[in-house]
């Protein structure tokens, strides 16, 4: 079995995060995640709705050609790169941080508070820190995820006619 730090596996990892934080050791950094699914997700939808829309007017492909649909998950891929990696940083720091003696995350009580040091401590640039791996992680997931949901939507609007 993988054992990294005396954890084997995930069960064991929660098991081990439980025994030292309890309950809320579990929920650590949530509050920087659940911003960046949102964001991320929302990005997502839309830019795919808009670039799927924006692609079929300038006629580059056949308005039902797989390649209309791939061109816009593309172009999805880099607008979810772009919104979620600054919440990729902020989760990172908010998962890395201290914990106080009730053992909660210091800076995650003060959150927006949190971003704007982190901003002026290091400058807004450091919010696109990792953007390549980022870029590489989201941009296959947003591909085969947008291609997939509009070949189904396309075939359960066949399916209805």
């Amino acid at each position: 079995m993988y054992d990294v730090c005396g954890v084997q596996g995930v069960l064991s990892a929660f098991m081990s995060i439980y025994r030292r934080e309890g309950v809320t050791g579990l929920w650590r950094g949530v509050n920087g995640a659940v911003p960046r699914v949102m964001v991320g997700s929302a990005s997502q939808l839309a830019t795919f709705s808009s670039a799927k829309d924006w692609v079929t007017r300038a006629q580059w492909f056949d308005p039902h050609s797989c390649l209309t649909a791939l061109t816009a998950a593309m172009i999805s891929g880099v607008a979810v790169t772009i919104t979620m990696t600054p919440f990729d940083v902020i989760s990172t720091r908010l998962y890395n941080q201290p914990v106080d003696e009730f053992k909660r995350g210091v800076c995650s009580v003060w959150f927006v508070f949190f971003v704007f040091m982190v901003c002026v401590c290091d400058g807004v640039v450091v919010l696109y820190k990792g953007m390549t791996p980022v870029f590489v992680r989201l941009a296959p997931h947003t591909v085969l995820s947008m291609l997939i949901w509009d070949v189904l939507r396309q075939r359960a609007l066949l399916y209805r006619h």
